[in-house]
């Protein structure tokens, strides 16, 4: 019994802190039943109540070895919203490599789905990092 109480305790700490982190934010996603996005970061909690993030397709150009990356962004208010979106591309380790994009605006209309897509310049990228935030 007191094993029970001592893992619902912890829990609802761990809750707790989630809930009162700081920016950037873990991207909620499209699909409730779906966990949070770990490559996909909000820079603000504005942001972060207004956009829902879809599962990524991941893929390697045939011919190049580039890393390709389709993330589904979704806008959940009845307004448009303007956000921008940067990407960097990762070695194995999940470090930087020097190959990241400009931030990137995307435009999305009240209730619409994007698909931002992004390349990487270089073969050597293994993984990835997107943050998503407000546009000014």
């Amino acid at each position: 019994m007191k094993a029970l109480t001592k893992i619902s305790s912890l829990m609802a700490l761990s809750l707790l802190a989630a809930c009162g982190s700081k920016a950037p934010y873990a991207a909620l996603p499209i699909d409730d039943a779906r966990e949070m996005m770990t490559n996909v970061h909000v820079t603000n909690a504005q942001i972060r109540r207004w956009v829902r993030v879809g599962r990524a397709g991941v893929q390697r150009i045939e011919g190049t070895n580039q890393l390709k990356v389709i993330v589904p962004i979704r806008n959940i208010t009845r307004n448009p919203l303007q956000v921008r979106v940067q990407t960097s591309f990762l070695n194995l380790e999940r470090q930087p490599i020097g190959d990241d994009t400009n931030e990137q605006v995307q435009i999305i209309s009240p209730g619409m789905t994007i698909n931002h897509t992004v390349t990487s310049r270089s073969s050597e990228a293994r993984d990835w990092s997107m943050n998503i935030g407000p546009n000014g």
